[in-house]
């Protein structure tokens, strides 16, 4: 009876998934409530990493980051900031836009009708890290109803999609060419790409992937002629806001 009951909620599980990725999720649902791309009258792109920060991981991104010149956008778990303010601080240091991901990274609260401690928490401990808030929101998974973006709207975020997504959160790890083959098939310009440097909810996480993805990738599209910048420069809009700017 166990073993029934664990394929039935195992089949409840990938059946929701399905229709949440196809509904509430970019590039092509979530309601029209999502950025998923910049102006295409320039060949700029926008790197974008979920989950972190996190040691083992998000550190290493950073380090390779720095050695192709690229700036990027995290939005990072307000869980795992807590555990890493110094990574944060160094990823905004090195002039990388911070964006919420969310206090824990939980579908769940996004769906409720009524919670917002998960956006406010999220935001809280970005700012008393950086002592600014974050004006770029992306939800855990990408899932969006039309009552999270209104709670978002009200907030003052832009909620950020993405028109490029890759498999680099998959266990066990796909190879660093499978990645990069995702990311120069789907990218062109005005691209927001999708990528992940950690792992919600895990302060250390060993991972080498993405990594290896950005010292490949990032020549080769520069030799393509793109430019790469955050997603508030790509979009015009500010990166954050004055700690004092309180949300709705």
């Amino acid at each position: 009876m166990a073993g029934l009951k664990q394929r039935v909620s195992d089949l409840v599980y990938k059946v929701g998934d399905k229709v949440g990725d196809s509904f509430l999720s970019p590039p092509h649902s979530s309601f029209g409530q999502y950025v998923n791309r910049g102006p295409d009258d320039r060949r700029v792109v926008a790197l974008t990493f979920d989950d972190g920060p996190s040691y083992g991981s998000t550190d290493r991104l950073l380090d390779a980051l720095a050695e192709v010149d690229a700036v990027a956008s995290f939005f990072c778990v307000g869980e795992n900031v807590r555990a890493n303010p110094e990574l944060l601080r160094r990823a905004y240091d090195e002039g990388h836009l911070i964006g919420n991901h969310s206090i824990d990274h939980s579908r769940g609260a996004g769906l409720s009708l009524r919670d917002t401690q998960h956006i406010e928490r999220g935001e809280d401990e970005i700012a008393d890290v950086l002592g600014v808030r974050p004006t770029m929101y992306r939800p855990p998974w990408g899932w969006l109803t039309p009552w999270e973006a209104r709670r978002l709207h009200s907030r003052g975020y832009t909620i950020v999609g993405w028109d490029v997504y890759t498999h680099d959160w998959q266990l066990p790890a796909p190879s660093t060419a499978s990645i990069v083959d995702e990311v120069l098939e789907q990218t062109g310009p005005g691209s927001i790409i999708c990528l992940h440097d950690a792992y919600p909810l895990k302060p250390a996480y060993e991972k080498t992937v993405t990594a290896d993805v950005v010292r490949d990738v990032v020549p080769r599209l520069r030799d393509d002629g793109y430019e790469f910048v955050t997603v508030a420069d790509l979009l015009g809009l500010p990166a954050t806001r004055p700690l004092d700017d309180l949300a709705a």
